[in-house]
């Protein structure tokens, strides 16, 4: 008896021979995560036919067509939030079995490539949206239809629109499953990457604010490439864009920018994770990181967000006062200790301080150093000052500014002599970056008569460059005290003089009616010493000429501007102000003329003699309240005294 031993070929194992779908894959996939499906298809039966159901015949102001356009487009905002819930859901389903030894195993064994796996996957999860999104939309037109308002296109591009946009989050959370190996890691490393470019840009924003005195901010927040990278932002902003048609709004352009991101990025994605899962690691499933080069980046990147998250909270919360170094060495401290908990995670281990200093210590040395170095100023940012022959334009305010009436307390300069007088005081501003340090710097402090001696004031200073260019400068504390405004060379008095130029003091009260027409219909005395009622009012023909005298002394300088609250001010200033009612004409672009009504107050003030006059001959100065000490009882300091 002989034996003949047969031994089959292991044809599965060659991956000439496996193939690109597996349909009891998709059919299994459909069987065990039908609830999504469901849920999903629930949610937008309920944003769109049921919305159109339970608002049919409520508005009585429009047609059924127009109101069903209206709540269609208002269902169409939907897309980005649901796609971005349901996306990772369902790829959280759908590549679960990467996260498993046993079902990544099991799965691998099949005859079908890798290729083939994602696939039947990524066509499982068209379907997972494709399919709900269908249904509803026929409903939606039925309900449409029976009511007797069809609206197809909008229909439709609702349709196309919730499919493509949960498609590509479907895309984004695939691709993000292929350099994980937990499944809890892939919702987080999803939804820090959803929003990653817009946080760094806070993290970063808020850092220079405390390193860099003199920081005014920045627009990266909110610059269109912060947007692009952050998805469900932009997708929401170009969804909601677009133009009133025939009383509906319709945002065609918005629509086919959003269809193009997705697609767009949804391949690059897809891509992506195709060629990440030909060269995964099957061994590393449990892993939190799966590709082995980026192990290194996620422990450095951990290390940074760490640190400047959690070096902000120690920072604002416990060290405020010890000053900026305190928010370097927070920022660093726990930059360094972020690292080694995600070298734990990459572990899968706590104890990783030994072997693990190595490659944490260095994140925490390139933040002290990055951030030491900004702060110790080596880029040369809070001393810097622009030529003078390089600026367009110089706007300067934001400032303190007493009295506190209708002058505005910023102004825009284009002279180039004042232009160069305000680098000059930015430079001597500079000097000394200590007195300009924040939240501190300034201290407030007053007489015994009740005027203020010291206090602080904002400045911002913001320079149009002839390159197109802006720079913005911001001191929100500037010291200004009786001692400084007394140095006619010190910053505060030369701003003050600055700021008391006839044509400056003159734009701070009359720029914002430019182009514009003037009439005064009233005026009346605000805070007057009297308790009579309408005693304060004051004629047409009085208003009238108060209003002329106010301009005529704007124009001879004799309205003045103060920086400090103090014994010049008390003296020059009265406490009752001027109220004037006016009434601006102006032409409108069409070239028709129109009018519009303001209100302006002002001060009334001892060195403007043509309104002194006036009031004068009217017999009014005795209406004028002067300035009462407060914190001293039973006792009143009259400051000012008109002398006639």
């Amino acid at each position: 008896m002989s034996w003949e031993v047969r031994i089959m070929p292991f044809e599965i194992s060659s991956s000439e021979k496996k193939g690109w779908f597996s349909l009891t894959l998709f059919q299994k996939n459909w069987a065990r995560f039908w609830p999504l499906v469901v849920g999903y298809g629930l949610i937008q039966f309920f944003v769109l036919p049921m919305d159109l159901l339970t608002q049919a015949g409520y508005s009585r102001k429009m047609s059924a067509s127009q109101l069903f356009a209206h709540r269609i487009l208002s269902a169409t905002t939907w897309a980005a939030p649901l796609g971005l819930g349901f996306g990772l859901l369902v790829a959280m389903a759908l590549f679960f079995y990467l996260m498993n030894n046993r079902s990544v195993g099991m799965l691998h064994a099949l005859p079908i490539r890798r290729e083939g796996l994602f696939l039947t996957n990524w066509l499982t999860g068209l379907g997972f949206f494709l399919a709900p999104n269908a249904v509803v939309t026929l409903i939606a037109l039925a309900v449409e239809g029976a009511f007797g308002a069809l609206q197809p296109t909008l229909t439709l591009r609702w349709f196309v629109l919730h499919t493509v946009v949960a498609m590509f989050f479907f895309c984004f959370a695939a691709c993000c499953a292929m350099f994980t190996g937990h499944i809890l890691a892939l919702p987080v490393f999803y939804g820090v990457l959803n929003g990653l470019v817009a946080g760094l840009c806070m993290l970063a924003d808020n850092a220079m604010n405390v390193l860099f005195v003199g920081y005014a901010g920045s627009d990266m927040f909110y610059s269109p490439l912060t947007r692009w990278c952050t998805p469900l932002w932009h997708l929401i902003w170009q969804i909601q864009r677009g133009d009133t048609v025939e009383g509906v709004y319709y945002a065609a352009a918005g629509t086919s920018i959003a269809l193009g991101y997705c697609l767009v990025l949804g391949a690059v994605f897809t891509l992506i994770a195709v060629i990440v899962y030909q060269h995964r690691q099957l061994e590393r499933a449990g892993d939190v990181v799966t590709v082995g080069w980026v192990r290194p980046v996620f422990q450095w990147g951990v290390g940074i967000c760490a640190g400047l998250v959690f070096g902000t909270v120690l920072y604002e919360n416990f060290f405020r006062r010890q000053g900026a170094w305190a928010f370097v060495a927070a920022v660093s401290l726990c930059a360094v200790l972020g690292a080694f908990v995600a070298r734990m995670f990459l572990k899968k281990t706590l104890r990783v301080f030994a072997e693990g200093w190595k490659s944490c210590l260095p994140v925490g040395l390139c933040m002290l150093l990055l951030l030491g170095g900004a702060r110790a100023d080596f880029f040369g940012y809070q001393k810097w000052t622009p030529k003078a022959d390089l600026v367009e334009s110089v706007y300067l305010g934001n400032m303190q500014i007493s009295p506190y009436d209708s002058g505005r307390s910023g102004v825009d300069i284009t002279d180039p002599a004042l232009i160069a007088e305000v680098i000059d005081i930015h430079r001597e501003l500079v000097k000394d970056l200590d007195d300009l340090e924040r939240p501190y710097a300034g201290t407030y402090s007053t007489s015994p008569e009740g005027w203020e001696t010291s206090t602080s004031t904002g400045v911002r200073i913001e320079y149009a460059m002839k390159d197109s260019t802006y720079e913005s400068r911001w001191y929100s504390t500037v010291p200004i005290s009786e001692e400084t405004l007394a140095d006619p060379d010190s910053y505060a008095a030369r701003l003050q003089a600055l700021l008391n130029r006839p044509e400056l003091v003159k734009k701070m009260y009359l720029n914002w009616m430019e182009e514009q027409e003037e009439t005064v219909v009233s005026a009346w005395f605000s805070n007057a010493r009297t308790e009579e009622r309408g005693a304060a009012d004051l004629t047409e023909k009085q208003a009238r000429e108060l209003w002329d005298a106010f301009l005529e002394d704007l124009e001879a300088g004799r309205i003045h501007r103060y920086l400090l609250d103090g014994r010049e001010r008390m003296k020059n200033c009265y406490y009752t102000d001027l109220e004037f009612e006016l009434s601006l004409s102006y032409d409108q672009p069409t070239g028709e003329r129109d009018i519009s009504s303001a209100h302006m107050s002002v001060t009334v003030q001892n060195s403007a003699t043509a309104m002194m006059e006036v009031l004068e001959r009217e017999g009014l100065t005795g209406l004028l309240r002067s300035r009462e000490t407060e914190n001293i009882p039973d006792t009143e300091t009259v400051y000012p005294e008109y002398a006639g």
